[in-house]
């Protein structure tokens, strides 16, 4: 780290040596058509946002460093840009872009394509609005960015994770989130949470299978294909620094009742963590043990304001990046080191991240050679999830503290005489979540290093030949322990020791890319082009894992495992996988104004049987530019663009690695089913054989996809349409099925069903108002989709994906959309009325039964900027509706009587409402028979098994950011020399969140549990694993030199 550092500040020095002077440049704009003046062009210094408009007779005034770039933009005309060089006057003759026919978009490979030819729906997302709200991850800042794009943010940790979603689920079984590639090679996710989003350049979202089909089966779920910062040829030199600092705090905690507080059934109890007791009066009463002494804990027995949101710390998050950029007529260079350091809101939550980042590219003759490498090294220091005498996460102990109870008073639980120490503590069920943080601690850290080295040879000017070799390789390390605890047997009875354990992981894993493309640019006639790719990809990935524990350490506080009794629990993993594939992409265009695509690949993949390992999918496109085909559309003043697509591709997935072998390991912990057969004993080893028995058929999943689209434009661009309409149908879904009683295993995979989806994505963007400096950009995106299983099989009519013993879990059900989440129900007559019981007046308990799905029907995005000479305002919001999420916490809170449902009757017997029971054959309102034991006991073993009362509506309307930003003026610069830019904000992200009224809230509908036993596909159950959802702001400096 000093040599990088080093390094840095050489480079520094030397950027500041030959930093230009600024100096005044005046000049006059006009059209190149017909030498009109051009007022209200928009003059900006390249990299900046200090500029300013032509005034009425086309003319400006603007300070700039004497080495910098003018970019001269205005509606309906092409972009320009011209180097100052020392000049004084500068005038400029602005020509008419027919709406952006000349833009390229990057596509898979990293190719740069012609916008106009591409056939298939791409949305790019720019630098400048991905970092708008600093986001400390990428993939959060794109939320309600991108029409087709759904970014469910899973937890809100100091390390969090995502998923992304394009276009929804696919497979019930298949991993579903989008395929990442960087600076063209193929990557993951985790390389994507990894990356420093102050260095990436763009995001360009590739919706459809048909747009990332190059890549083959990893991107049948579209692709987000990122471009990282190289600099620009002939660029002077650039050293910058940023900084964005936050403060995150709860946004808010489970609705809870406060009318009652400890005790059990009516009575109070001094030592419980449930909220059964009499109403609250104020009274002061004892909580917790007895001492020896005689004395006792006493607090007034009232509702402690927020007792538990309060528990919760500010937390804070620094990020830090310094960077340097710049490049001469031959190379380009970029080169940046950041830091993230953040504290959460549970104490002690620590986490801190350094990338470093070296692109580079030099031209040497006919050949360019590039490199795009970064490192990333972070560590993670959270409390446990296997706390206590039942192994429960941490959540759980702040959550079952009483309403009654000032949590934050039993800090000191170190000290024997505080009420917080274990043996003192008032909960006699669940310990003190400050002695939770202090003996549990899970500790990681892992290094990533990621690098594309590149070469593009030109052969002739019109064909080339391009290679690069990648390499992502990430190693990390975990240490998790727990201390050990014993009870005064008088003063905690209901306590067991907790037992004390370490548990050492490690993993790895790598993977190496490698392609080869000959590229060619043709004109076969006058009017006809021909551009064709023939390319090649390899690609390896090795993965390995262990895990070893040792539990009743010898030594207190020595948590290594050395220092464990017994026999040590170790398990170790390793998957290797390798796929080749070759690929051809023709595009054909005639007279610029009709393009045709067709591509194909040729895969082979290792996990596959030998017949089964090779397969090709093809794929094709058209676009037709219907304002230059058209003579009537040609120069329209309203209608400026107007361009159709179609394409339809089918793509291939194979199984994970294995997965068509059924393995033997080793029939001894920790495997679950078979825990108890304890192998090895002394020198006797056991084996068995997998609990998944194996279709000796299975052939990979198939997916097609069509799609339809639209791009318009009018007033010369001002405002834009884009909308598209798509289609997907997946069939040989490769699914872990019940299998026979007599075949001795547990499932049975094999290919099955079909899913079928539709849906829309339409955006409508523009500028709303522009006068003289003040311009207002608004962009609204709406998006629908709709999965549905078709069939499932003969026999079968559902899979079933996270299932809880309990009564509740999410499926794939034949006929419905999917996924759904079913529960444990009401029975009701066909009116629609609750059944009871008429001896009880309970409601009936009924079966397991569908109720709705857990995507949205729709998402709204709204984004929007004002700016104003160096001012701007923006923001991001989204609102997602039309689906369910299980209350998972909610649910596991019942027992406890925190719920607010069990008060609506103020804790007595009610008539259960539109109830009716059935009598002599004939239904019967129920008006008279109340519920049985509405004290506690309903609420407890009837209420809660009825699984149905908490499925929750989760529409939901964030505001994802919001940034004011003021960039100094270049004349309050120009006496510090050397500053050439100093811009600072505001931010805020998840600023305020609306859910459905008339319902209680436990957590944010998106979050998901992400253990290792949770399906990756089962959303939509969740919340309580992750502690409580939170908002961030603060403010953020930019300063360049």
């Amino acid at each position: 780290m000093k040599r990088i550092t080093s390094l840095l500040v050489c480079f520094a020095m030397f950027g500041l040596s030959v930093l230009a002077q600024d100096i005044q440049i005046t000049g006059k704009v006009t059209s190149a058509d017909d030498g009109s003046i051009l007022p209200g062009v928009s003059v900006v210094v390249k990299g900046t946002t200090i500029g300013t408009t032509t005034n009425v007779d086309g003319e400006y005034s603007i300070s700039a460093p004497s080495d910098a770039t003018l970019v001269f933009s205005f509606v309906g005309m092409k972009v320009k840009e011209v180097a100052v060089g020392g000049q004084t006057t500068i005038d400029m003759a602005m020509e008419m872009d027919v709406t952006g026919l000349e833009e390229v978009v990057v596509t898979a490979f990293g190719i740069s394509r012609e916008k106009k030819a591409v056939a298939y729906v791409t949305e790019e997302v720019d630098s400048d609005k991905l970092l708008a709200g600093q986001a400390t991850r990428a993939a959060s800042a794109l939320a309600g960015k991108v029409a087709g794009l759904q970014i469910n943010v899973q937890d809100n940790g100091v390390n969090p994770s995502s998923q992304i979603l394009l276009r929804g689920l696919r497979s019930p079984t298949a991993n579903n989130e989008a395929l990442i590639g960087i600076d063209g090679a193929i990557a993951s996710s985790g390389a994507f949470d990894d990356l420093n989003a102050n260095d990436i350049e763009s995001i360009n979202v590739l919706k459809g299978a048909t747009a990332a089909a190059l890549y083959g089966a990893d991107a049948s779920n579209g692709a987000l294909i990122v471009t990282t910062k190289k600099g620009a040829k002939d660029e002077r030199f650039k050293l910058g620094f940023s900084n964005a600092t936050t403060l995150e705090v709860v946004n808010f905690m489970p609705d809870f009742q406060s009318e009652y507080g400890t005790g059990w059934d009516g009575e109070y109890n001094n030592i419980e963590n449930t909220n059964w007791g009499p109403r609250f009066d104020g009274q002061l009463r004892q909580i917790g043990p007895t001492f020896a002494d005689g004395s006792y804990q006493a607090v007034p027995y009232a509702p402690v304001k927020d007792n538990l949101k309060e528990f919760y710390n500010t937390g804070t998050t620094v990020q830090n990046t310094l960077y340097m950029t710049g490049g001469n007529a031959t190379g380009n260079f970029y080169m940046s080191l950041g830091n993230q350091h953040s504290k959460g809101i549970i104490p002690g939550d620590l986490y801190d991240r350094y990338t470093f980042r070296v692109n580079a590219s030099k031209k040497l003759g006919k050949v360019e050679l590039g490199i795009s490498t970064s490192y990333m090294s972070d560590e993670t220091s959270v409390v446990g999830d296997q706390i206590g005498d039942q192994d429960r996460t941490f959540y759980w102990f702040v959550l079952n503290t009483p309403a009654n109870i000032p949590l934050t008073s039993y800090k000191d639980w170190e000290n024997p005489e505080s009420f917080g120490y274990a043996d003192n503590y008032f909960n006699a069920f669940y310990q003190n979540p400050y002695w939770a943080i202090g003996t549990n601690r899970n500790k990681d850290r892992s290094n990533r290093i990621i690098g594309n080295a590149n070469l593009k040879w030109d052969i002739v000017d019109n064909i080339s030949f391009s290679t690069r070799f990648g390499v992502n390789r990430v190693a990390g390390f975990g240490k998790n322990w727990r201390a050990r605890q014993e009870y005064d047997p008088v003063l905690q009875p209901y306590h067991s020791t907790v037992s004390s354990f370490v548990e050492d992981t490690e993993y790895q894993d790598a993977r190496y890319t490698a392609d080869f493309l000959l590229q060619g640019d043709f004109n076969i006639t006058e009017d006809i082009s021909l551009k064709a790719i023939l390319g090649s990809a390899i690609q390896s990935r090795k993965y390995r894992d262990s895990y070893i524990r040792a539990n009743n350490l010898s030594i207190p506080d020595f948590y290594d495992i050395s220092n464990g009794t017994g026999e040590k629990i170790a398990v170790a993993d390793a998957v290797e996988k390798r796929t080749a594939g070759v690929f051809a992409d023709l595009t054909l265009g005639y007279q610029n104004w009709v393009y045709l695509n067709l591509t194909g690949r040729q895969d082979w993949t290792s996990t596959l049987p030998k017949e089964e390992r090779s397969y090709f999918y093809p794929g094709g496109g058209v676009s037709v530019i219907l304002s230059e085909a058209i003579p009537a559309l040609q120069g329209n003043p309203v209608l400026s663009f107007l361009k159709v697509t179609a394409n339809n591709s089918t793509v291939y997935r194979d199984p994970n690695p294995y997965a068509i072998n059924e393995r033997y390991f080793q029939a001894g912990p920790p495997v679950d089913f078979f825990r108890d057969l304890g192998f090895p004993y002394g020198s006797i080893n056991g084996f068995r054989l997998s609990a998944q028995a194996v279709d000796p058929s299975l052939k990979k999943e198939r997916v097609n996809s069509t799609e339809f689209g639209l791009n318009t434009a009018f007033l010369q661009g001002r405002f834009t349409l884009d909308a598209a309409v798509f289609f997907t149908k997946t069939t040989d879904l490769i699914v872990p099925t019940t299998s026979a009683d007599a075949s001795g295993a547990r499932s049975f995979l094999t290919n099955i069903g079909e899913l079928e989806g539709e849906g829309y994505e339409i955006t409508l963007g523009g500028k709303v108002v522009q006068v003289g400096d003040f311009v207002w950009d608004l962009s609204v995106n709406v998006t629908h989709y709709d999965q549905k299983v078709v069939k499932v099989k003969d026999n079968i009519t559902e899979i079933a994906l996270d299932v809880y013993t309990a009564g509740y879990g999410t499926y794939a059900i034949e006929g419905k959309s999917y996924p759904q989440i079913k529960t444990i129900s009401y029975v009701r007559n066909p009116d629609g009325k609750i059944v009871i019981d008429p001896a009880t007046g309970n409601p009936v308990i009924g079966e397991l039964e569908a109720k709705g799905k857990t995507t949205p029907e729709v998402i709204f995005g709204f984004n929007t900027e004002f700016r104003w000479q160096g001012l701007s305002l923006s923001a991001t919001m989204d609102w997602r509706k039309g689906y369910i999420y299980y209350a998972q916490g909610m649910d596991l809170m019942e027992f406890t009587g925190r719920s607010m449902e069990s008060v609506s009757a103020g804790r007595k017997d009610f008539v259960w409402p539109n109830s009716v029971y059935l009598e002599d054959g004939a239904w019967v309102n129920n008006t008279n028979i109340p519920i049985s034991n509405g004290v506690m006991t309903f609420w407890q073993d009837h209420y809660n098994l009825i699984k149905e009362n908490y499925i929750r509506v989760a529409d939901a309307f964030k505001v994802r950011e919001i940034a004011l930003n003021y960039e100094l003026p270049s004349k309050m610069l120009e006496g510090t020399k050397y500053i050439s830019k100093v811009r600072v904000g505001l931010v805020g992200r998840n600023l305020f969140t609306i859910l459905p009224s008339g319902q209680t809230k436990f957590s944010d509908p998106e979050f998901r549990n992400t253990r290792s036993t949770d399906d990756p596909n089962g959303i939509g159950i969740g919340g309580y694993l992750s502690g409580p959802p939170t908002r961030s702001y603060g403010f953020s400096v930019n300063i360049e030199f």
